[in-house]
């Protein structure tokens, strides 16, 4: 007897003889396209920034610097990006590489366009640190007496080691992408701090973006403060993973009765605590502000009863003191007054950090400005993220404290008028988690550990509004932080023919002669020849370049060097006329004192009369 296959029509029959019909599966097609609009967004965005990239030329640009010069293709990158990340947050289950995806490219897109724009390396600060780890690399030893970096030469002395073993001359290649390798593990240092303080969710990734995208303070060149900076995030990382208790997000009483140590395996906290050591005697040597800033965030923990044990502080503490008393004993010994002169001196370090700073052309104080706005809206972002937590009932002592204490900077030193800076730069981890939880809130979930018991008693918001509100903030963030790192490209950024300038001039160069610049901060100066060759800037002799003929002639530098970016520096410091370097370059000619002996995109080499190449 031979079965029949069943009906495919949708009908049945029953015993009475009548069909009724059956209700069939609804055929999908594999993956939602829902899914695919986060990477669409994200991919288009990197497409938009790829076809609006296009080289600059720092000497054409204005006092406003790089956002001048790109196209609104490459603009329109930014917001693009930061609708995908929404997208893919206001999903029921966000994918962690997808946004992990979307973070790489949001470090290329914000920290990768200079470099990827640009000749070569901005700053000239990352091309003298160069210089240093060159000499130690040459000599073995320390320059005393030359530079006060020169007495925490941690970092000089790990690139001059690489340098060597390497057979590498110097370290510059590694000068103009440093900026987008030290600024993306920041960035996950930055994921990782705030997953172990509120755990692997949306707040998390908030936090993180917040830091990514409003980053403007440019500490992330070459330099001792970056590669510490770094150290600094992983340790905190690693004690709030590891030897916090109950958590810095915990919602219970500010400072738990009960003295227990971490819900944690004995063996690893003790690893904890050894590379928390390991980090303490990398830092101490490395740089003069980081270790205490570290030591006093432990502490901020510690008091607040989070900390376990609270005798950590001094792990970093005392390293950092014992260097400073021995290894920096060239620096501090008679310079003392200077080391403790500001201490108490708050209105000395606003002056120094924030009025001082307010020089030059509208276009400069407009990026200034910006700079402040992005502060202040980082701060308010913080404040809303304290505020969605009380509304919730959520305690947030130990956060709030922690984003404030590096303002205590500001009382101890004006650190050669960067101190707020540095007071943003180390408070914005903490400042960028409670953010998250402030832009977590505009959307239907709440955050943190403990947040979901406490979110009964508030009624969520509806989802329309929210997503917008969020993308529209991190959009403007990022187009903000792009503006105010590129701010000052009109005179920090050099081309090939600058470097090439100031190379000529080292080659020339014989021991115990002079090479000056018209500005030390517009000119890729000091990557070789340190202690050899005097490098001197004339800005400090000769203010506001007012008859800077005769300031050259009275100095009478062996080799002088002139680049565009110099041209740039005192139109938009001094309000100099278009062309003030080129007469400058002609008066000096004129009178017979100099010759141009080398002369190559602008940027031109000026030896004096009785000199000449060797």
């Amino acid at each position: 007897m031979t079965r029949l296959a069943p009906p495919v029509s949708g009908f049945r029959s029953s015993a009475a003889g009548t069909r009724t019909r059956t209700k069939l599966p609804r055929f999908r097609l594999p993956g939602d396209p829902k899914d695919a609009l986060g990477p669409s967004l994200a991919g288009l965005a990197g497409v938009l920034w790829l076809a609006g990239l296009r080289p600059v030329v720092p000497a054409e640009l204005g006092s406003l610097g790089l956002v001048t010069a790109l196209s609104p293709v490459l603009i329109a990158a930014y917001p693009v990006l930061a609708a995908a990340v929404v997208v893919e947050l206001v999903r029921r289950r966000p994918r962690p590489r997808v946004l992990a995806s979307c973070t790489a490219l949001g470090v290329l897109l914000v920290y990768g366009l200079q470099p990827a724009s640009e000749q070569t390396a901005r700053l000239t600060v990352s091309w003298l640190h160069t210089g240093f780890a060159r000499y130690l690399a040459d000599n073995g030893q320390p320059l005393q007496g030359y530079d006060a970096r020169f007495s925490w030469p941690g970092f000089f002395s790990l690139i001059a080691f690489l340098t060597r073993a390497s057979n590498a001359p110097d370290a510059t290649p590694l000068l103009r992408w440093a900026p987008a390798v030290i600024a993306g593990i920041a960035v996950l240092g930055v994921r990782v701090l705030a997953a172990a303080v509120l755990g692997t969710g949306r707040a998390s990734w908030l936090a993180t973006w917040i830091f990514l995208l409003a980053e403007w303070t440019e500490q992330d060149y070459f330099s001792p403060q970056a590669a510490t900076y770094l150290i600094m995030l992983a340790a905190l990382a690693l004690v709030v993973r590891y030897l916090v208790r109950p958590g810095l997000a915990y919602g219970g009483p500010s400072r738990p009765a009960h003295r227990a140590p971490p819900a944690n395996l004995v063996r690893e906290r003790l690893v904890a605590h050894g590379l928390l050591l390991l980090f303490a005697l990398a830092l101490a040597p490395s740089h003069q502000l980081t270790p205490f800033l570290l030591a006093g965030l432990l502490l901020v923990m510690a008091l607040t009863g989070r900390l376990w044990p609270g005798w950590l502080p001094w792990v970093v503490l005392v390293p950092a003191l014992v260097w400073f008393a021995l290894g920096a004993k060239d620096f501090w010994q008679g310079q003392l007054s200077m080391v403790i002169g500001d201490f108490g001196q708050v209105g000395s370090s606003v002056d120094q950090g924030i009025t001082g700073r307010f020089t030059g052309d509208a276009g400069r104080t407009a990026i200034l400005f910006l700079r402040v706005c992005l502060t202040g809206a980082v701060g308010a972002l913080a404040l809303g993220g304290w505020w969605a937590r009380r509304r919730r009932g959520l305690r947030s002592v130990p956060l709030v404290l922690l984003a404030l204490a590096p303002l205590g900077l500001a009382a101890l030193q004006s650190y050669g008028g960067e101190v707020f800076v540095r007071c943003f730069l180390f408070a914005l981890p903490f400042a960028a988690i409670l953010g998250g939880c402030g832009l977590d809130a505009l959307l239907p979930r709440p955050c943190g550990p403990g947040a979901a018991r406490a979110a009964a008693r508030v009624r969520p918001r509806s989802g329309g509004i929210g997503p917008v509100a969020v993308a529209a903030v991190l959009a403007a963030l990022g187009l903000g932080t792009v503006t105010a790192r590129g701010g000052g490209d009109a005179y920090l950024s050099y081309t090939r023919a600058d470097v090439a300038a100031v190379a000529a001039a080292y080659r020339s160069a014989a021991p115990g002669q002079t090479i000056s610049v018209l500005s030390a901060d517009a000119t890729p100066i000091g990557f070789d020849k340190i202690g050899l060759v005097s490098q001197p800037s004339l800005e400090r002799t000769c203010p506001g370049y007012v008859r800077a003929a005769t300031c050259v002639l009275d100095a009478a530098p062996d080799y002088l060097v002139v680049t565009p970016s110099q041209e740039n520096y005192g139109r938009i410091y001094y309000g100099l006329a278009p062309g003030w370097t080129d007469r400058l370059v002609a008066d000096l000619l004129y009178g017979g004192n100099y010759r141009v002996v080398f002369d190559q995109g602008g940027a031109k080499l000026l030896a004096r009369a009785d000199r000449g190449p060797r």
